[in-house]
């Protein structure tokens, strides 16, 4: 039988992902996506969950007042850290989707027998085929919808929106966390491109165009929150990396992929996107939509 080679954001995952938690800071854990250091944050753990806090909000007040059991879904859900964290605290159904094989692998051995109800699925959320599984397992529409950094890697967003706002309950939100760009003209600035290329990025929407793809489905911008100033910068490892992303460039064809590589796409488009946000040419936003 032909083997199937796995997506380019796949790759980059299965590739990557083990390096991503063996070189970690202490205490990120197995959370592999941005520190945030909002006023009031006092330690690395505290920077690494600031999104998960952010969307602990948005899950218990809703909770309380119904005294239901949520359904929450995290499209790109890497190794399952949110998904953990949030239902070590919420308790609730939770549904994850990652593409990467690796990650499911990972995923599922971390899985805490304290915390909720959580599945872990394979998949691409941008199949229809894709959400029909998350509603088997769920049993019932989620009350958020959630994507941290992981937006960008969709081959195409809007059946990714689509199928997000029909399976939403009533007084469901949809929360994106990820890298944007300033403006539609920022897409072609340099560091953006590099950033978008090293890092496997197929579609760099700005808020607006994600808000005109929802507003038929009824939802609507009810947050967007600029998260950019308190993202960690110009590290030590951060300026070590710049200093040798350039030197496949030095190898002639060879160097060309040695470049082309998930790991070192990864600090290329690491060091461009440290630029674009110090620049602002990127921001990183949390958006929340809703019909309310």
């Amino acid at each position: 039988m032909k083997r199937v080679r796995p997506s380019p954001v796949a790759h980059y995952y299965d590739r990557n992902t083990r390096r991503f938690l063996r070189f970690a800071a202490r205490g990120a854990g197995a959370t592999i996506h941005r520190a945030v250091w909002a006023p009031g944050v006092g330690s690395r753990n505290e920077a690494v969950n600031y999104v998960h806090e952010l969307l602990l909000q948005l899950l218990l007040a809703p909770a309380a007042a119904s005294g239901s059991r949520p359904v929450v879904w995290d499209l790109g859900c890497g190794i399952g850290a949110s998904m953990r964290y949030l239902a070590e605290r919420q308790r609730g159904c939770y549904a994850g989707v990652t593409i990467s094989a690796s990650q499911i692998r990972l995923a599922q051995r971390l899985q805490p027998s304290t915390a909720g109800e959580l599945h872990f699925l394979q998949g691409d959320f941008c199949d229809a085929a894709t959400f029909d599984r998350l509603h088997a397992v769920s049993h019932a529409a989620p009350s958020l919808v959630y994507l941290i950094e992981s937006f960008g890697h969709a081959t195409d967003p809007r059946p990714l929106l689509t199928h997000s706002a029909a399976s939403l309950a009533p007084e469901g939100l949809m929360a994106i966390c990820d890298d944007f760009p300033a403006s539609e003209a920022a897409r072609e600035r340099p560091e953006v491109r590099q950033f978008a290329a090293g890092w496997r990025i197929s579609s760099f929407w700005t808020p607006a165009e994600i808000a005109a793809a929802l507003a038929p489905y009824g939802l609507r911008l009810v947050e967007n929150r600029d998260l950019t100033s308190f993202v960690e910068l110009n590290r030590v490892r951060d300026r070590l990396i710049a200093r040798i992303v350039g030197l496949p460039d030095l190898l002639g064809s060879v160097g060309t992929r040695i470049a082309a590589t998930p790991f070192w796409g990864n600090m290329r488009g690491g060091t461009a996107l440290q630029r674009g946000l110090k620049e602002g040419s990127i921001h990183y936003r949390m958006l929340v939509f809703g019909r309310r």
